[in-house]
């Protein structure tokens, strides 16, 4: 970098790549060259000049990929101030979609490996997923505690927000197996929802045979409460955490696949008419014996309405067979 005496002004020579990127970038924001680096410079953990490091790592993935270069995010534990001896740092690149993802990305990278603050960078090469589409994965990670560091416009930012919007309303969620955690579409929560009910009605069966009254009616209200909130789920409709989804079916019939809304009103009534009876079947009351209140009657009324609610729904929940 070199200062003219006579204007005042400093020379920030740049690579190619980083001048392309840039370049592109400050048009895409419908701003000139000088004023998309001064914001850039100016924005908090974006100062790339005071923080060398996240620099030279947009440098290096802009070598690679010039204009083509849509951003460069860091995150994992540097970003949330977790990091322990042994951590690196993860960097998100993401890149045009005609750049195709191959492990040769990975090898020209570790030609010339970037340090930051004594750590090893670990790339992730992405791309912007398809509009519409619900992001797990890394995404989730990026956008809660990821720091963007370059971008083209403002397209992985934009992406972030609704990978966010999906985590809060419920489309996205974070579970735990063994310890290690891991993102998911609800989605797929709502087909297994729908095949679990359907083999405890199985479970259920043998339980009528052995006149055992009280725990059929108590296994239908299950399997009806699982299958409708599977079938929310599918939809796109996080469950609220009840027994009686009746109202929610209603409410959302809307959102709900074509072919399905002229059986809503069926589904909601066996739904409320079982919730009736979930705590009654299992615990019973102070002058009430559940084996004895119960009737063979009881029972197959409830079996069949536990029946239905799966066959119906189960041509409408994808992976659900």
């Amino acid at each position: 970098m070199s200062q003219s005496s006579a204007s005042g002004r400093f020379l920030l020579r740049l690579k190619p790549g980083l001048h392309s990127a840039l370049r592109r970038a400050a048009a895409e924001s419908r701003l000139s060259l000088n004023d998309y680096c001064a914001r850039k410079l100016a924005a908090p953990l974006g100062n790339l000049a005071a923080v060398s490091d996240a620099s030279r790592t947009v440098s290096r993935a802009a070598g690679l990929f010039g204009d083509r270069l849509v951003g460069v995010a860091a995150f994992g534990s540097w970003a949330r101030r977790e990091a322990v001896a042994a951590s690196d740092v993860d960097v998100l690149v993401v890149v045009d979609p005609e750049i195709p993802i191959t492990r040769q990305l990975y090898r020209e990278w570790d030609e010339e490996p970037i340090a930051w603050e004594g750590r090893p960078t670990e790339p992730h090469f992405v791309q912007l997923p398809p509009p519409g589409t619900i992001a797990a994965g890394l995404w989730a990670e990026v956008a809660l505690d990821g720091v963007v560091l370059f971008e083209r416009g403002l397209a992985l930012s934009a992406h972030l927000v609704r990978v966010r919007r999906d985590i809060v309303g419920g489309r996205l969620v974070r579970r735990v197996v063994h310890g290690q955690p891991y993102w998911t579409e609800a989605r797929a929560f709502g087909a297994d929802h729908v095949r679990r009910a359907e083999v405890r009605l199985r479970a259920i069966e043998v339980l009528l045979d052995a006149q055992s009254w009280a725990d059929v009616v108590r296994e239908s209200q299950e399997v009806v409460e699982l299958t409708l909130k599977g079938l929310l789920r599918a939809s796109g409709i996080e469950a609220p955490r009840i027994h009686d989804v009746s109202d929610v079916l209603l409410a959302e019939r809307h959102c709900l696949p074509d072919g399905l809304e002229a059986r809503v009103e069926d589904l909601a009534a066996i739904s409320r008419d079982l919730r009736r009876d979930r705590e009654l079947a299992f615990y019973g009351a102070e002058d009430l014996t559940p084996s004895s209140f119960y009737s063979r009657a009881d029972a197959e009324r409830a079996l069949d309405g536990a029946r239905l609610t799966v066959a119906t729904v189960k041509p409408f929940v994808p992976d659900a067979g």
